[in-house]
């Protein structure tokens, strides 16, 4: 087993964050269901994409271009495949149960935790339209056979965003006219108008309003040839929590346009010096909520995040890796019902100088973050989980002057 060793340093210089997972997924299935070749710029080739691309292989063709950018190049006889494995992706899993469907037989495998996270809603949506599924617990996989019939499709309990994006990708691939109505409020509604953005970067129409779309049938993915993907504000939500903590990182090349949810760390450690109790609702943003209550324990007062729950059922259940390892330094940190309540760490009390990733990606950028904190080395156990969504994440951290190397063979 690798253990990464990580130095207290603050750090300082310019980074430039991987650019939004989020989109590229969704650029990514948009230009395979498109007649025409994509050139995607801004792309970043982490675990996730990894699992999207090789979904789709036969939808579309990816070349690898020598300036990092991607050419999508459209199958002429697209057909859903016969069998994938989806390793690690939730929006990966979600997007390709529900274009996955043609009326024939299809298998998905899973890795062990993707097979475990919560897809009743598109279970409901198959039972619904007749379609046949079976799970198999053995071996962590789905089969599905049959396709959408209906028109209608009315969301009546508090789901996660990817589930919404899923079908308004599928409906729009339909020859009918469609709606979704939302009898309720969504998790991470912003992921929601970022893939409408997509669509319609594509031609798709969509009329939206904030509890219903309606999707015209008959639709073609019409491509522009080239599209440019914005940064990943969830990632850079690090660098933004290190420069609350001490460090000086100019987080370079943000559009400050974007509608992604996660920009809302911005705002909310800005409030971090506020002499008083602070709440905050992270419906919309869950990702963001291990760096900024790591960052909230060297606040001078309370700090709750509430709307969390969802976070149970993400790469780790990150409500217990938080609380766990943060405890690792004395901190105190109490989760009722949907909310984390963070209290601020009095003085720093080294139980252990080992922690563990949880082989959560969020949590593993969290934990190098605290050690810019510390006053001695930590080890990281599972650090390697970083690939999931930002690869060059340790290499950005050592240009800004983190010191860390890797021990093999730990015992």
């Amino acid at each position: 087993m690798s253990i990464l060793r990580i130095k207290n340093s603050k750090l300082e210089g310019e980074v430039y964050v991987n650019h939004s997972k989020s989109y590229l997924h969704r650029y990514i299935f948009a230009s395979s269901f498109a007649g025409e070749n994509t050139i995607i710029k801004g792309f970043d080739l982490s675990d996730d994409i990894k699992d999207t691309m090789l979904s789709l292989i036969s939808f579309a063709d990816f070349d690898l271009l020598d300036n990092g950018d991607v050419l999508v190049k459209p199958r002429e006889n697209k057909k859903s495949p016969d069998r994938i494995r989806i390793e690690a992706s939730g929006t990966t899993l979600r997007f390709m149960l529900l274009n996955i469907l043609d009326g024939n037989l299809h298998e998905i495998y899973m890795g062990d935790k993707l097979y475990e996270r919560p897809n009743d809603t598109i279970f409901k949506i198959f039972n619904d339209n007749g379609i046949k599924f079976h799970r198999n617990d053995k071996n962590k996989s789905i089969t599905i056979k049959g396709d959408l019939v209906k028109d209608e499709y009315i969301i009546t309990e508090d789901i996660s965003s990817q589930f919404v994006s899923a079908l308004l990708f599928k409906l729009a691939r339909m020859n009918f006219d469609s709606r979704i109505i939302l009898d309720c409020d969504i998790s991470s509604r912003s992921y929601v108008d970022m893939s409408i953005k997509c669509l319609e970067d594509f031609g798709i129409e969509i009329e939206a309003s904030e509890n219903e779309f309606k999707i015209k049938g008959g639709q073609d993915f019409k491509s522009a040839g080239e599209y440019i993907i914005e940064r990943d504000y969830s990632n850079a939500a690090n660098y933004y929590a290190a420069n609350y903590l001490g460090s000086d990182i100019n987080i370079m090349d943000m559009d400050e346009s974007s509608i992604q949810g996660d920009k809302k760390a911005i705002d909310i450690l800005s409030k971090y010096d506020q002499t008083q109790n602070l709440s905050f609702d992270m419906k919309d943003s869950p990702d963001i909520v291990p760096i900024l209550a790591m960052a909230a324990l060297f606040r001078k007062h309370k700090t709750t995040f509430t709307s969390i729950k969802r976070l149970i059922f993400k790469e780790s259940n990150r409500v217990q890796a938080i609380i766990n390892e943060l405890k690792k330094i004395g901190a105190k940190i109490i989760f009722t019902d949907d909310s984390l309540i963070v209290n601020p760490l009095e003085d720093i009390i080294m139980y252990t100088n080992m922690f563990d990733a949880y082989n959560d990606h969020r949590i593993a950028m969290m934990i190098a973050m605290l050690a810019t904190k510390l006053d001695q080395d930590i080890f990281l156990s599972g650090y390697e989980c970083v690939n999931k969504s930002y690869p060059k994440f340790f290499e950005d951290y050592i240009s800004l002057g983190g010191e860390v190397n890797v021990i093999d063979n730990w015992k």
